[in-house]
């Protein structure tokens, strides 16, 4: 059995505050319903499966789940707010590490590795890399299991969500690092176009 999500821990709590007397049924057509997307994707790849896991088949569960009771805007509202919320929290320790010996001077650098290794091509990911300066990491995300998946299974708008994410945890961590991107593939555009750059000043 999978370990729950944050998603769906958030989804509970949604159901017991929002909807109380429909809360056990809603808990249960979500479980069934993830299980149904679980076993439509049981052939992906492991990295990929991370992912699946750890949000978007969860986000998809849960969004669906509540439409049924609540209108799409609604629903929306609340995925994006347990993801924002969790969003916050990864901001926190993103910042700490930031912060940690003057890290912020390679952390360009360091986003970058991270970002190649979690979100790679083994799980469905594919990118395009700019040469920069020592100070800044640069790429282009063109393919994103995200916005395929979402849009996939009839959801596209729930992909913002999660691009939204990006923002969250990432802008405003350290007074050096500069966080900036103009596009999401989830809101249409061609790709997500991430850039992070260490500041320097005098």
């Amino acid at each position: 059995m999978s370990k729950q999500s944050y998603i769906e821990k958030g989804f509970i709590e949604v159901c017991k505050n929002r909807c109380p007397e429909q809360s056990e049924k809603l808990i249960s057509d979500m479980n069934k319903r993830l299980a149904v997307l679980r076993k439509e994707t049981e052939n992906e790849s492991k990295a990929m499966k991370f992912h699946l896991e750890s949000q978007i088949l969860p986000g998809i569960a849960t969004y669906e789940t509540l439409s049924a009771v609540m209108c799409k805007e609604q629903a929306l509202a609340e995925i994006h707010r347990i993801v924002e919320l969790h969003s916050l929290k990864m901001k926190k320790a993103v910042s700490k590490a930031a912060r940690f010996a003057g890290m912020y001077e390679r952390f360009p650098k360091i986003f970058l590795k991270i970002t190649q290794k979690t979100f790679g091509r083994d799980a469905g990911f594919d990118y395009k890399i700019y040469d920069t300066d020592k100070n800044t990491a640069r790429l282009d995300m063109i393919k994103c299991p995200y916005h395929i998946m979402t849009v996939r299974y009839g959801c596209p708008e729930l992909c913002v969500c999660f691009c939204d994410s990006d923002d969250t945890a990432y802008g405003d961590i350290h007074p050096k690092l500069r966080w900036h991107r103009t596009k999401t593939l989830g809101r249409g555009n061609d790709c997500c176009d991430f850039s992070l750059s260490y500041i320097k000043t005098e």
